[in-house]
């Protein structure tokens, strides 16, 4: 096990990953295409990383921040299912699928969200703020108690998912209403 060790500048596409990490700092390192397997991730933080186009299948991401890093197409819907707690800062995630995931309680924090894929995940209690949504998917949803209010561009089917005292900005209605033809002006 690594442990309360930070890597800089590292490509991790020509180093082998430990299998398990703690209380580790990752910082501008590429895992870019890499398919993880299962390498165990805790309370780790991982700061302007490219993990484009990841497969992370068996990973476990326990307590795991991500700040301004790139993970356009990332695949994390194969991790490790009951050790999954992340938060995103600033981070790209467009086209990143999550679905199937147990992500409640999940912070979204100024992040690109375009095309990511929500299908059947339990959002439930999470915050997405100042995110852009665009075309994200949110299919068999639970969204219960998740906080919309400074999220944009989403269009999300109430007949299709859960929104029991979800939070939305009278700006964002058009998304919720898009599915019924009704236009909002």
């Amino acid at each position: 096990m690594k442990e309360d060790i930070t890597y800089k500048d590292l490509d991790f596409r020509v180093i082998e990953l430990d299998e398990e990490y703690f209380h580790c700092t990752f910082q501008h390192c590429d895992f870019t295409e890499i398919i993880f397997g299962k390498v165990n991730f805790e309370a780790c933080r991982f700061i302007s990383c490219n993990f484009s186009l990841c497969k992370m299948s068996g990973t476990s991401w326990n307590k795991v921040a991500f700040e301004r890093c790139k993970l356009t197409g990332a695949n994390f819907s194969a991790s490790n299912k009951f050790t999954f707690s992340v938060a995103f800062s600033d981070c790209n995630l467009q086209y990143t699928s999550f679905q199937g995931l147990n992500m409640q309680g999940t912070h979204f924090d100024k992040c690109r969200i375009i095309e990511a894929d929500f299908g059947q995940c339990n959002l439930k209690k999470s915050v997405f703020k100042d995110c852009d949504m665009t075309r994200s998917i949110f299919l068999k949803t639970n969204l219960e108690e998740t906080d919309f209010t400074t999220a944009y561009n989403y269009l999300i089917n109430p007949n299709e998912n859960r929104l029991k005292k979800a939070k939305f900005a009278l700006q964002g209605l058009p998304g919720l209403l898009a599915v019924y033809g009704i236009e909002v002006v």
